[in-house]
């Protein structure tokens, strides 16, 4: 069954007035456990779409919610033990053989990813012209 990170932030907002009780018997009816402040543990036959959509309701408009598939590999360090036992009872699902490898490059920056955007559908345009015969390709 598949481990997902359930991670989310209450900012302080003036005015702001919500229980949070609902939310925390619903994090402990779902077995989920507590592995840091505002982050849990929690093995369920849904998606993260699905797990995300369950808990958001139970939260404040102005809190984040991130649920997040854990797979194969994972590590911890600190002090609670329970974290180790609960992750060996429930281990994450494994990516296919086709998934196994690490991606060779980093994965790309937010300026990469921009630069990589297409630009823009410009106004149609008439067909360029084919150069002529003669001319050699420049090389870059």
């Amino acid at each position: 069954m598949p481990i997902f990170v359930i991670t989310f932030d209450a900012p302080n907002v003036p005015g702001k007035q919500h229980d949070y009780t609902p939310f925390a018997n619903e994090l402990a009816g779902q077995k989920c456990l507590q592995i840091q402040s505002g982050t849990f543990l929690g093995s369920f036959k849904n998606t993260a779409t699905q797990v995300h959509n369950h808990f958001r309701k139970f939260l404040h408009n102005a809190d984040s919610l991130l649920v997040n598939e854990m797979v194969q590999h994972y590590a911890y360090s600190g002090k609670a033990k329970n974290i180790a036992k609960w992750l060996e009872l429930n281990p994450p699902a494994k990516l296919s053989s086709t998934q196994d490898a690490p991606a060779a490059e980093p994965a790309a920056t937010m300026a990469d990813a921009e630069a990589s955007k297409p630009a823009a559908k410009p106004a149609a345009k008439k067909p360029a012209k084919a150069a002529p015969a003669k001319a050699k390709a420049k090389a870059h």
